[in-house]
């Protein structure tokens, strides 16, 4: 099966900015482009699909990376100025997945997956009169490449106590390298380095028992992201760098009474630490606390 088509997209941005000190300034961005798409699914057997991918998207700056005015973080206190120059970037991207189906409720899938960034937006922190100062420009292009598997196992062939529980996991793993913009002024620290916001792997996995009525659920979730370049530093600043946090979710329906049904959940159990280092320093780090909600659903 083929899935051939284009998505064409016009953008005409203005956005006006003032501070409280009376500055005002305008920055503008008007792009048309068409983004092609070709999709193949071949059928290889009853229980298992080659998928392949070949498409173009898009990634514009947000208001406030586009407005030449300075602000501050709501978090760090960092002072940060928008860029009118910034363009919209464009991202090429591959991706081929095998994917299999053995026995009803597995799934096992192996994916590869190759991205072309032209002009990324990145974040850049430097501290020319002691302070630190953010801004955003455009790298001239990157890459980024990687793999995927997927994986998804009933445990009832464990034994009766095992019935009704199912794992799955999926795991990432990612390189990117960008060549930078030097013309700018900025003296960046790292001439060859990652793309800012990319993690090396991202791991995902988890345990759900659904009863053989379906009233009752219950899912543990994990979740650990390797460290990723928050901002890329200027010279002679480190970049500064978001530390990996282990995170552990929990989901739990249960039957009430008749029609009602009852619903708790929790997040980030273990209350990691958010850390942002530069170097040997924490510039930034925080506990955001453990979050436990509950509820109830009523069906006529």
């Amino acid at each position: 099966r083929v899935i051939a088509g284009a998505r064409v997209e016009t953008a005409d941005i203005t956005v006006d900015a003032s501070t409280q000190g009376g500055f005002t300034a305008s920055a503008a961005l008007r792009n048309t482009d068409v983004l092609p798409s070709l999709l193949v699914n071949g059928k290889l057997s009853e229980t298992q699909n080659l998928r392949f991918g070949a498409t173009r998207t898009l990634a514009r700056p947000e208001y406030r990376e586009l407005a030449p005015v300075t602000f501050r973080d709501v978090l760090g206190g960092v002072s940060v100025t928008g860029n009118a120059q910034l363009v919209r970037a464009l991202i090429d991207n591959l991706d081929l997945r095998w994917e299999a189906f053995p026995n009803e409720g597995e799934v096992v899938s192996v994916g590869v997956f190759y991205k072309r960034f032209d002009r990324p937006i990145e974040r850049v922190e430097q501290a020319p009169s002691g302070a630190y100062q953010a801004t955003y420009q455009n790298a001239v292009s990157a890459v980024n490449y990687g793999a995927e598997l997927e994986l998804r196992k009933p445990l009832g062939v464990m034994g009766d106590w095992a019935r009704g529980l199912t794992a799955f996991s999926n795991v990432t793993l990612m390189a990117s390298r960008v060549a930078l913009d030097t013309t700018s002024g900025l003296t960046v620290t790292d001439r060859e380095r990652r793309l800012v916001g990319q993690a090396p792997y991202v791991v995902n996995g988890g345990l759900t028992y659904a009863s053989e009525s379906g009233r009752t659920s219950a899912t543990v979730l994990y979740n650990v992201v390797g460290e990723r370049i928050f901002a890329a530093g200027v010279t002679p600043l480190p970049n500064i760098l978001e530390v990996p946090r282990h995170l552990v979710d929990l989901s739990f329906r249960f039957p009430v009474a008749g029609s009602l049904t009852g619903r708790l959940d929790a997040r980030n159990l273990l209350d990691a630490r958010t850390r942002f280092m530069q170097g040997t320093l924490e510039r930034e780090g925080f506990n955001s606390g453990r979050i436990v909600s509950m509820g109830f659903s009523w069906r006529p």
